[in-house]
């Protein structure tokens, strides 16, 4: 194995980067989505709520993030959130000539992610669909019951674009801070090994708190990959269109939370550190 290693090594940082962060991205997507696919087709599937609730996609997406961060985290840092890779950008923690490979990594390990979901659960939501379709009606391919596995949407047509733009921006920023408090060496010294534990946990508690209005994406590469991949896949331009054309907020919004996490975090705690002599 060492003399297939010593072939196959790659030296160059951009591609090094790039596959940590296709992988763990990738990793992210089809673990959290894959929790949100077992809650939502696991009734129709066994017929029974043994698939649980809402706390399974918390500590999925939570996990699943995790997961991702041990993939990643030597290697690239373990962004995998083109948010994350902005504000750490602002904070200069990243080099701008890495930031379209991370962002380009990011945005194609989650449709991957989807792709690979979406074949390994064909048979699921054909049966889901089935099962929520009228009866009298024949089946016409995939319809927006089973969109959000992929993708987010508000939960209420009432909830205004304000609020829905707020949660994004607040959400994205609170998980930069928790990745910034967590990394900090100069705060709590983090022992190195819990760090991708208690930023997945950190995930987990945002979307505990705040996922009521629209599933608390607040990763524009986890929530738009995906959804185009819908849109190619047979769910129709209903995913786009949704909610006065909703997916520009989970798109662009954690651009502006992820810096303001950021800077947020700076201005309050790590600029105050004491200098290393």
């Amino acid at each position: 194995m060492d003399r297939v290693r010593d072939k196959i090594r790659i030296d160059n940082d951009f591609v090094k980067n790039f596959l940590a962060e296709f992988l763990g991205t990738f990793a992210l997507v089809v673990f959290g989505d894959g929790a949100v696919a077992q809650v939502v087709l696991g009734s129709a599937v066994k017929d029974a709520q043994f698939f649980g609730g809402f706390l399974n996609i918390c500590f999925g997406y939570g996990f699943a993030l995790m997961i991702g961060i041990l993939i990643s985290g030597g290697v690239s840092g373990g962004h995998l959130n083109p948010a994350v890779t902005s504000a750490m950008l602002l904070l200069g923690k990243i080099n701008p000539i890495q930031v379209p490979v991370y962002f380009i990594a990011q945005f194609l390990g989650a449709f991957v992610a989807a792709l690979v979901l979406w074949g390994v659960y064909a048979d699921a939501l054909y049966i889901y669909e089935m099962s929520v379709l009228p009866a009298g009606t024949n089946y016409n391919g995939y319809t927006m019951a089973t969109a959000g596995i992929f993708a987010s949407y508000p939960m209420n047509a009432k909830i205004t674009t304000s609020c829905l733009a707020m949660d994004q921006i607040l959400g994205t920023a609170l998980l930069v801070i928790i990745i910034l408090a967590v990394t900090d060496e100069n705060n709590m010294k983090v022992p190195g090994g819990l760090v991708p534990l208690l930023i997945g946990l950190g995930l987990c508690a945002i979307h505990i708190s705040f996922g009521l209005n629209a599933g608390a994406a607040i990763n524009p590469a986890r929530d738009f990959a995906p959804r185009l991949m819908t849109l190619m896949g047979g769910w129709g331009n209903d995913t786009f269109k949704m909610k006065d054309y909703w997916f520009w907020i989970p798109t662009f919004m954690p651009f502006i939370g992820g810096p303001l996490g950021g800077l947020i975090y700076y201005l309050g705690v790590e600029a105050h550190h004491p200098e290393k002599i």
